[in-house]
């Protein structure tokens, strides 16, 4: 079973390779920016001072997490052997319903299997780009997610 709960700070160096295997399984024709310890050293002192971290875990090892940063999902990653399990839809769903005025997020165009995972979600795509406002250079969109309005109101 998947519980959820705060990242903290002890958990820099797990989610930063969590991220970088998430990353190399899910998009191998993503351009490599930083290594390991450049990675670890943003999860350390940019993600988990200033974002909030919500981690997965499933016995008591860390499978996933997500960072929000106002109503933006900056990060979503879940390890390449809990993807279609579950973890990452579960982490989605306590983000959405911690944000309830709505949320946007950024996801690189040819991740086709994280497009369909967020529009599935009720996202939907609201711009188009071509890399330029991205480190990778590499054609991204942006999706948003508005939270349904109350029945009856």
């Amino acid at each position: 079973m998947t519980q959820l709960r705060p990242g903290r700070a002890e958990d820099a160096d797990v989610l930063a390779e969590i991220h970088t295997r998430s990353r190399t399984a899910a998009m191998p024709w993503l351009p490599v920016l930083h290594d390991e310890e450049e990675t670890r050293g943003w999860m350390r002192g940019m993600v988990l001072v200033h974002q909030w971290v919500l981690v997965a875990e499933r016995d008591g090892r860390p499978v996933g997490y997500a960072a929000v940063e106002g109503d933006w999902l900056e990060q979503l990653y879940v390890e390449p052997e809990a993807i279609g399990t579950g973890v990452g839809r579960r982490l989605l769903d306590a983000v959405k319903a911690a944000r309830p005025a709505g949320l946007s997020l950024h996801v690189f165009a040819r991740n086709e299997r994280a497009r369909r995972f967020y529009e599935a979600a009720g996202f939907v795509l609201v711009a188009e780009g071509d890399g330029r406002d991205n480190e990778e250079r590499t054609p991204d969109c942006t999706y948003r997610w508005e939270a349904p309005a109350p029945a009856g109101g």
